[in-house]
Parts: structure tokens; sequence; C-alpha cells
């Protein structure tokens, strides 16, 4: 294709698990623009309570609005912008007919197919775990296929095309069908060492879909945005179009981790933490994730943590009543600031602290505090700062379990996403961490690693290190106390046991 003129602006699309996010940068620095767009989920009619579903158009539609407005905002024109780059939440799925039309559209928390995952545990569950480092089978996309050969079986005998939603969303933009070798591991649908399809999984499992699209590399151009898409986002016909990758590993980018014994710590809804490796280092007691980063030639091996930026909204709106969500969160932070480490005697369990994605599922959780209250009840400063210091713990002890695995110390954890709006989250993390701790400068950090992406793929120039070298210097060094550290020593020990005492509980 005919290279344009470099303006080094480019367009960010991700589609997360809440909404759309449009952002106008470079590929290094603050986005000069981000427009946001709510994406609402629905039951389908005749599925089970568990399945839920989006409106292709209608998001499409909220993508073309979010993209527009970030370009209005970044004063943009529609030569201002060199490339295009997408990505997406890594568990949700598009299922396409002969013609390309969307048969179903469901995001991660689409779990139809729970009942099926289990004869994907039982007919594969070995080769999946082996092939792709993820599973259980109810969070792949190989569930949602059987629940649709069994239960909805005109629409499976219709499907010709499988892919991720950065690669619808690529497809819309340009008429380009493709399937990311770093998003598609997340689905269950291709091997994690290679990025091939892992096709012996849908044959293990008796599922006859050939859908797979031809395979492109995270950060490669392929295709180009299309007049009809052009035109609804106020995008120039034949702008490059770039496949990031899926969200989290691009957040990675982002915060400019990529070399080996590095982690990344995706602080948002969830917690996610990503260590960094020079090939694919499986877990044999099917705790931890095994991924494809999106820089060549490494590979990721994820803990998680559970709710976090979810559950502490949640403790905001109890506390605090009427405020919104924002300001809540803002305050209780404020107030948990004033409390002095260990929360008064508070602690909390409100999320899977070591998440074993092999057993998946509920168990007890809660806060714990002195009693009898009349001595000294807790306040919500010290019930705000007792999440905050569980979420700094989890993270450590997923950290602390990839290292098991990796046989070497970690150099560096980076963290980012919306937690990092919390200045106390952040002071109890690098006084927890076993390394130096990094915080990104924006709380978005696959929007960042999107734009880095693209830039390293579309302009001439020194590429993709030189990118995330620059994210690196981007981020900001967390200051540790020393007396503060060997306090938390004794903190995060006694959390530990009573979680452990608290995991043995029964509901």
């Amino acid at each position: 294709m005919a290279r344009r003129a470099a303006t080094g602006r480019f367009l960010a699309l991700d589609f997360g698990t809440s909404g759309v996010r449009a952002s106008v940068g470079g590929a290094t620095g603050p986005p000069l623009s981000v427009a946001r767009r709510p994406v609402s989920y629905f039951r389908p009619a005749g599925a089970p309570d568990t399945a839920l579903e989006f409106d292709p158009e209608g998001a499409w539609h909220l993508a073309t609005e979010a993209a527009a407005e970030a370009l209005w905002l970044s004063g943009a024109d529609k030569d201002g912008i060199s490339g295009v780059g997408v990505t997406s939440q890594r568990h949700g799925l598009v299922l396409l007919d002969g013609s390309g039309k969307e048969l179903y559209a469901g995001p991660n928390k689409d779990l139809r197919g729970v009942f099926q995952g289990g004869v994907v545990d039982a007919a594969a569950g070995d080769c999946l775990w082996d092939l792709t480092g993820h599973g259980p089978g109810f969070m792949t996309a190989w569930a949602r296929l059987l629940w649709m050969k069994e239960e909805a079986r005109e629409t499976y005998e219709q499907i010709s095309a499988v892919c991720g939603i950065a690669d619808w969303l690529a497809y819309r933009l340009s008429g380009e069908l493709r399937m990311n070798s770093s998003l598609a591991p997340e689905l269950g649908l291709a091997m994690t060492a290679t990025g091939e399809p892992a096709e012996a999984i849908g044959r293990a499992l008796g599922l006859d879909v050939a859908g797979f699209p031809p395979r492109c590399e995270p950060g490669e151009v392929i295709g180009e945005v299309c007049e009809s898409a052009a035109g609804e986002m106020g995008l120039r016909k034949g702008t490059p179009l770039v496949s990031a990758g899926p969200d989290t590993q691009v957040a990675l980018a982002g915060m400019g981790v990529s070399e080996c014994d590095d982690a990344g710590v995706a602080a948002g809804w969830s917690g996610t933490a990503q260590r960094v490796s020079s090939e694919p280092v499986f877990d044999s007691s099917r705790t931890l994730w095994t991924g494809r980063h999106v820089v060549p030639d490494r590979w990721t091996l994820e803990g998680n943590a559970g709710e976090m930026g979810g559950a502490y909204e949640w403790l905001a709106s109890m506390l605090c009543g009427s405020d919104g969500v924002a300001s809540a969160m803002s305050r209780l932070d404020a107030e948990a600031g004033a409390v002095e480490p260990g929360s008064r005697g508070a602690a909390a369990y409100l999320g899977p602290s070591l998440l074993q994605m092999e057993k998946v599922g509920m168990k007890p959780g809660g806060l714990i505090f002195p009693v009898p209250l009349s001595f000294e009840p807790p306040d919500r400063g010290s019930l705000a700062r007792a999440a905050l210091e569980s979420f700094a713990f989890a993270v450590q002890l997923n950290l602390e379990r990839m290292g098991e695995y990796c046989g070497a110390p970690i150099r560096s954890v980076s963290v980012g996403g919306g937690m990092t709006r919390s200045a106390t989250f952040l002071e109890v993390l690098c006084n927890v961490a076993a390394a130096p701790v990094y915080a990104c400068a924006g709380t978005e950090p696959s929007s960042l690693g999107t734009l880095t992406l693209t830039g390293a793929a579309v302009e001439d120039g020194q590429g993709l290190e030189a990118g995330l070298r620059v994210r690196r210097d981007e981020m900001l060094e967390l200051r540790s106390k020393a007396s503060l550290r060997e306090e938390y020593r004794d903190l995060y020990e006694a959390w530990r046991e009573r979680e452990r005492q608290v995991s043995s509980l029964f509901f």
C-alpha cells in the first residue's frame, strides 16, 4: 500500500468489558483525547440466565461515535491520522456466517456454556491446557460453540468464521478478517507456543466448525479503513489498520513491560499480573495461565487476584451511600490514607487472592475486624484501607507464585489501570512488592499500548523497541520506605494466614 505522509497521530479503539474507548495520540506520550461509550448487554430469549450478548450493530455505532468524538476533541482532521489500531477484552467472541453477517456477539461475561465446559474438560481438558495454556473449558470459545451445537443448531450450522472482538472490529473497519495470534489463545482457539489454530481441540470435541480466519501477528498492518467506516468515523479511506491484540497484553506494551522477568499488573475491574518470559512457561497445577505477549518472541505467565476495582466500587457505594462512584472512591481513598498500616486490625477478603483457574468458583470472603465493637468500632477509612491492602497482598501472592515457576526473582513491577487513581493502593503496593514498583502515568495502559503498536507498524522510524523504551521511561517509580516494608512483611504473612483460614470455611 502507498504510505502517506506521517502525522505522528493515531487512533486507538479499545472494546473493554464496560464499553468502547477511543483515544487519539502519538506512539508515545499521553493521549490528546479520549472518548468513551458504555456498551449494554442483554440475555437473549430462550438462553440460560448466565447468557449475555451485545448487539453488534449497536456496538459498532458506539465505536464510530467514540472515534468521531475523540478525533474532534483532538483537533485532528481525516488527514491527521496515520493509522488505526484495535484491541479488546480477551474472552469476547463473535461468530459470522458465510456472508460476513454476525450470528452472535458475546462478551467475556457470557457463561451460557458452563455445563458444556464440563464436556470440554472431560473430552479435551489436557489438550486444552497443554496447547493453549488456558482453562477451564467453560471460559473458552469451545464451550459456547458446543452450546450452539446443542441448543441453537440452526445458528451453529451457519457458522463460517470464529473470531475475537478485536478481530471483528478490524473486520468492520477494513473488510479483512484475521485471527490475532496473541488474542486467539485467550479464547482457547490457538496454541500459545506458536499462535497456530488449535484444531485438535475442535476434533476432540466433535465440532466441525472450520472457521479459523487467516492468522496475523500483534502490531501487524492487516488492511486499510474502508470507505463506509471512514465516513462514519471521520477518517480518510485507506488509513492503515493495525491489529494490536488482547487488551491485557497490549497494556504491558503501554507500560513498556517487554523484558524477561519484568511483571505488569492491570489493576482495573479485576487484578491481573503477568510476568514476561522468553519461552512459554506452563503451570502444572493449572493455577496460572500462559499467554503470548504482543512483543515478538515473548510470552507471559499470568496470575489473577480476582475482583479489585469492581469490589472497591461496591464497597464505596456501600459506605458512601448516594455519592457518585468516582467521588465516593476519591473520598474513601483520602480517609484510607489517613489510617496507619494494618487498618486498625481490620482485614478484607473481597476477592480470590490467588485465583486457581482450573477450579474457578465461589469461595468465602468478607471484612474481618476486632470485636466487641464497643471497644473501637472500625470506621470507613479503616475498612477502605483494609480493602486496598488486601488488593496489594493478592498481587504479591500472584507474583510469588509466578516466581516459583520461573526460577528467578522478578526485576520490576509496573502497574496501570483504574486502581492507580488510589494513592493509598500504590503506597501499599510499593511497600509490599518484593521488587521496584512503577506506576503508569495514565489509567488506560491498553490504549497507550495500542497507540505504540500502531505507530511502530505504520510509520518508518526506530520501531517498536524504541517505543517500548519510551513507554518504560514514562512510568513513575514509586518510593518505598524500609520501615514500612518491614511492617508490611509481617502484615502480609498475617493476612495470608487468615486467608487460609477463611478459605477453609463453607457457605
